[in-house]
């Protein structure tokens, strides 16, 4: 499985957008999994981890991501919700 993943400039800031290979453009919620947030470049999960490990700011969608950082000690349980069967988190620092 590969993941979506964006970088998002935002004046000072930046957020990381990550969302399973499948789900793009799949409804969520009002919304759906939007291709302008996440479709950026085409990656293997390991490389989104080293990513997000170090990002400030992320948004993140899909069963897979999902699983994978709360795996690996990014997130935990609790910060995820889900809407239409597809979980997200998200971190944000500004």
């Amino acid at each position: 499985m590969k993941v979506y993943c964006k970088t998002h400039k935002k004046q000072d800031y930046y957020v990381v957008a990550v969302c399973d290979e499948d789900i793009l453009g799949k409804p969520f919620g009002s919304q759906k999994i939007s291709p302008y947030f996440y479709q950026g470049d085409l990656i293997e999960i390991p490389r989104a981890l080293d990513l997000l490990r170090t990002a400030l700011n992320f948004n993140i969608a899909g069963k897979f991501i999902i699983k994978a950082c709360v795996d690996s000690g990014i997130i935990t349980e609790k910060g995820i919700i889900t809407m239409d069967n597809i979980p997200c988190a998200m971190k944000l620092c500004f």
